[in-house]
């Protein structure tokens, strides 16, 4: 029973670790990952020795080690879509401060001033979902703006 479930088990791992490699390059370059690559070797080895037990174990490590991978990569994308969200609204209230609005949008100039205020707080402060969402809300709101010279 043992030599039947090894086969699923090393096919799940390495679906695993494909599915790891398809996010960006340099996300994979951490310490989780390259144990559970060197885990992975290690119970490969050992199934081709026949040491189904070891081959068990180390696969068990690494499945932990890819695990703790995913998060840190999950993580560092997180970090990399706040941070490109809370740019963009960065930039839009920059451009509409320099070239003015409408007197009629104003008001959503000013909310959007304060909730970008709350984007980099959040952002700052690492509640990177949080900075997301306000991000966001400034995006909503600029989107209906017009400038002084109808731009």
């Amino acid at each position: 029973m043992m030599n039947k479930t090894l086969p699923f088990l090393f096919l799940t791992l390495c679906f695993v670790f494909f599915a790891a490699s398809a996010g960006a390059q340099s996300l994979l370059d951490n310490p989780d990952y390259k144990k559970a690559v060197e885990l992975q070797r290690q119970a490969e080895a050992a199934y081709a020795e026949g040491d189904y037990d070891k081959a068990r174990e180390y696969s068990e490590q690494a499945r932990v080690y890819i695990d703790r991978s995913n998060t840190y990569v999950d993580q560092k994308l997180l970090i990399y879509r706040a941070n490109s969200l809370l740019k963009a609204a960065e930039e839009r209230v920059s451009y509409f401060q320099s070239v003015g609005v409408q007197p009629d949008y104003q008001g959503y100039l000013d909310q959007a001033e304060k909730d970008l205020v709350q984007a980099r707080d959040a952002y700052d402060a690492g509640r990177y979902e949080e900075s997301i969402e306000y991000s966001r809300k400034v995006l909503a709101g600029i989107a209906v703006m017009k400038t002084v010279q109808g731009k």
